[in-house]
């Protein structure tokens, strides 16, 4: 697999749902006060609302409203790179349970897991998935 393959998957993951997600969430942390890891190392990168950055990045990139002309002014998230899917392997796979508590408590209603699953399937195209998985 590939670091394209990546993006397409997370491109095509990127349906109506997905989007408006994407461009509800606010960024008000109330995942975080709901997640396990978070709540217990205190450390903001295991955040959920983090955890769905790659899938935001790929939108803003190539799918939301004006990501063309925004994309050619430069005003877009830079394209990924397998370094960005190696950082976040860890997020995505050890620090998330797909709990859903997250999901719960989001004001907006965002399904913070179901995001999370759209998103490791990208990192399966990817190729990074934990070898006892």
């Amino acid at each position: 697999m590939s670091i394209n393959e990546a993006i397409e998957v997370l491109k095509s993951n990127t349906d109506a749902g997905a989007a408006s997600y994407l461009d509800a969430c606010v960024h008000c942390g109330q995942c975080a006060t709901a997640c396990h890891f978070y709540e217990n190392t205190g450390d903001v990168r295991y955040a959920p609302v983090l955890k769905m950055d790659l899938m935001r990045r790929v939108y803003k990139r190539h799918l939301a409203p004006l990501s063309g002309i925004k994309r050619a002014m430069g005003l877009v998230p830079d394209e990924l790179t397998m370094d960005d899917f190696e950082e976040f392997s860890e997020l995505i796979y050890d620090s998330c349970t797909l709990c859903g508590r997250c999901t719960i408590v989001c004001p907006m209603g965002i399904d913070i897991a179901g995001m999370v699953r759209k998103t490791r399937e990208g990192m399966v195209a990817a190729g990074l998935v934990p070898e006892d998985l």
